[in-house]
């Protein structure tokens, strides 16, 4: 397999396997007796790499956005340790595992490169556990892409939305999956679809979750009709999955049945989650490059979706993605409630999820890291939202697997939500009122916004509990209507709730759109 153990002279591509041109004609393509040469007279040896194995960086792109711009974003060195235990930089450039142009997925992983002669590792390098790695996803979720009758179809953002968890419940509860086998098959339709059902790719030729192409997605389309589902719908495509891969019979799917025995029998383990992300993407979507996008599609398994899943349980509702009314979907959020309309906007458009299938906790406070998703997610809504971020930060208490590691980096790249000074991030600590309102003024200024709107804050009672930082902010967000008071008072240094920081978002949006 791809993963096996092989003598590397740099990391280009890390496999042995994979045939592209560029390795033809590279400096650092040689052959055996030459790699002897190299590591004898490369100036310094490499004993291993910081964050080997690992994605030491996430960057994002918007679909069509130039490879350059891409890697530019990218760590420009990677520390290494040389065998003498001493450590030094090394200028890396960054090679796509996939074809970044001329494909449309949602996410690439990036593998460095090097001069070899000057730095030449010793021995082996295992092409899981050696190199790190960088990650760039996709983010224009609301650009378009034409479907088969011309129509213009938007694509929806992923973060963890309503969607997945459906698809992860279907996969255990209807397919016999568990949860490291899920999480494999959810790395690969991220990567497909962004978890988007009416999405179509490939020039109008691929649709749904999976991108069925060309005769499958007649066969799709054919088989929901006759069965009573519609194709174009998340339940439709995913009973037609599971009919996939019920046999081997199929005449678009001969090994379905074989794909689906083999996820089955992956360990409830972080490598059982890389297996069978590996496995679905080698069997299933077979890709061009399958092998190392296979090695691509097993790492977000292992790193992003088995950390998030491997302690969920089903919750009981398969097949069928939660839509209609907020007050229907959770027990919590009464009808004809204040926030119902709020909620919903930010429900309909994935910016806030509920806290379980069945409860959104309204009232509860909203915290650091809570903040950070929200902000993040908005910015996938729509080309009106987005904002630029390096997505770079290293706070001590913001771990790399943690469900809001991705938006905490993110906020932080964008300026939007800084750390303390003892270089930590504080993920559990309650934003309050005056907090969120400078989040959303930054927000609206970074993206260029007229921000001069001032309203006096005089009338009300405890104007002068409003931190100085925060003035200015308090100021535009209530001139704005963003923000209100009640019963006199703003309550600056209140926690915000839920709900209050859904009608924030919600008048935001309308604001800056």
């Amino acid at each position: 397999m791809f993963m096996k153990k092989m003598q590397r002279f740099g990391a280009m591509l890390l496999a042995a396997t994979m045939s592209i041109g560029v390795m033809q004609t590279s400096a650092f393509a040689v052959d055996a007796a030459q790699d002897t040469v190299l590591q004898q007279t490369a100036a310094q040896t490499i004993a291993r790499f910081d964050g080997a194995g690992t994605k030491i960086a996430e960057v994002t792109f918007a679909y069509g956005q130039a490879e350059a711009d891409v890697t530019a974003q990218m760590p420009q060195t990677l520390t290494a340790v040389l065998t003498d235990g001493t450590t030094v930089e090394i200028p890396v450039s960054w090679v796509c595992l996939g074809d970044y142009a001329n494909t449309d997925d949602y996410y690439y992983e990036y593998v460095p490169q090097w001069d070899m002669s000057a730095y030449a590792p010793a021995g082996v390098l295992d092409s899981a556990s050696d190199v790190p790695y960088v990650l760039a996803r996709r983010v224009d979720t609301a650009s378009s892409t034409t479907s088969a009758d011309g129509q213009d179809r938007l694509s929806v953002k992923a973060a963890f939305s309503s969607n997945v968890y459906t698809i992860f419940d279907f996969l255990v509860a209807e397919c016999g999956f568990n949860n490291a086998a899920a999480s494999g098959v959810l790395a690969n339709i991220e990567c497909e679809s962004n978890f988007n059902p009416n999405l179509w790719g490939d020039s109008g030729t691929s649709y749904g979750i999976c991108q069925w192409h060309n005769e499958r997605l007649t066969s799709m389309q054919n088989w929901c009709s006759s069965n009573g589902y519609d194709w174009e719908t998340l339940e439709g495509q995913l009973h037609y999955l599971k009919k996939e891969l019920s046999a081997n019979d199929s005449k678009y799917l001969w090994n379905g049945l074989t794909i689906a025995n083999k996820l089955k029998a992956k360990e409830n383990t972080a490598d059982g989650a890389y297996g069978a992300g590996y496995d679905w993407c080698y069997y299933f979507e077979v890709p061009a490059n399958k092998e190392t996008r296979s090695q691509e599609r097993g790492n977000r398994a292992r790193d992003t979706y088995w950390p998030e899943l491997k302690d969920a349980s089903v919750s009981g509702d398969t097949g069928e993605t939660q839509s209609g009314s907020v007050s229907s979907i959770f027990t919590d959020v009464k009808k004809g409630a204040w926030y119902c309309e709020p909620i919903q906007y930010v429900y309909d458009n994935g910016i806030m999820s509920g806290t379980s299938k069945t409860t959104f906790e309204p009232n509860s406070q909203l915290s650091r890291a809570m903040a950070a998703v929200v902000a993040y997610r908005l910015s996938q809504v729509g080309n009106a939202f987005q904002l630029s971020s390096t997505n770079q930060s290293s706070f001590s208490d913001v771990s790399s697997s943690a469900w809001y590691a991705e938006a905490v980096d993110w906020a932080a790249g964008a300026g939007l939500i800084e750390g303390y000074s003892d270089n930590t991030f504080r993920p559990g600590t309650q934003v309050t009122r005056e907090q969120f309102a400078v989040i959303l003024y930054t927000y609206a200024k970074k993206l260029g916004c007229n921000v001069s709107a001032s309203a006096s804050l005089s009338a009300y009672e405890d104007s002068g509990e409003i931190s100085s930082y925060a003035k200015t902010a308090m100021q535009w967000a209530v001139a704005e209507g963003i923000m209100s008071g009640s019963s006199g008072k703003l309550r600056p240094k209140s926690g915000l709730t839920r709900a209050e920081g859904a009608a924030m978002i919600r008048s935001f949006a309308g604001v800056v759109a």
